[in-house]
């Protein structure tokens, strides 16, 4: 069957579960050939629906079985300034699922993917700040990358500061310590819920004990 008409759309099905269906049997068989279809499928410009169903279908592929994508990684950088919002953030999974063996790669292309975060949806950034995460566990990167963490940490909505905090501090480096703490302790001043200030007061006493 054309991979095509396997996709959610062409099934008449608004649900995901095609596309993941797909995904699964493309990495339990390591289908590297129904891969490369499916980029040429996407790479067309089919109907926008299709394209999200591409997008989609590429990120739970990355989610499974990364090193499948990984050689797409130029590919798929190339989809963040794509038009379709879908296909903005589905690719951004894909790079996060990824992004452990492609820290070169993605470290170059920081400017493009902070620019798709600033102008994305939540999981776009979501996902983004996860691509930051991995790069800064690389000691080759981790200064630049620690400053760019804490430029999101410093903006970010106060309903995502406590996650992007948490994930930091999992595997942060106690020299940065001190600077982290500066950023919440600014951070405290604009925050005012009181479940979320009381997540980054909680943070902040983590942050002592260290």
């Amino acid at each position: 069957m054309p991979i095509q008409d396997q996709l959610a759309y062409s099934l008449k099905r608004k649900d995901q579960e095609p596309n993941k269906l797909l995904a699964r049997e493309i990495t339990d068989a390591e289908d590297t050939d129904r891969l490369e279809e499916l980029i040429a499928f996407f790479e067309t410009k089919p109907h926008k629906e299709l394209q999200k169903d591409c997008a989609l279908t590429l990120a739970w592929i990355a989610e499974i079985k990364p090193e499948m994508v990984a050689p797409h990684v130029g590919y798929i950088l190339g989809k963040l300034n794509d038009p379709i919002n879908r296909v903005i953030w589905g690719s951004m999974i894909a790079l996060s699922g990824i992004a452990h063996l492609v820290h070169e790669q993605l470290f170059k292309a920081l400017p493009v993917i902070l620019d798709a975060m600033d102008a994305g949806t939540v999981v776009t950034r979501d996902h983004g700040y996860r691509i930051l995460i991995t790069l800064y566990q690389n000691k080759k990167y981790q200064e630049d990358v620690f400053m760019l963490i804490l430029e999101q940490i410093m903006k970010s909505p106060s309903n995502q500061l406590g996650q992007y905090t948490e994930k930091l501090i999992a595997v942060m480096e106690t020299t940065h310590k001190p600077q982290l703490v500066g950023v919440l302790e600014e951070r405290q001043q604009d925050v005012v819920n009181e479940h979320h200030l009381n997540r980054l007061n909680k943070n902040l006493k983590k942050l002592n004990k260290l």
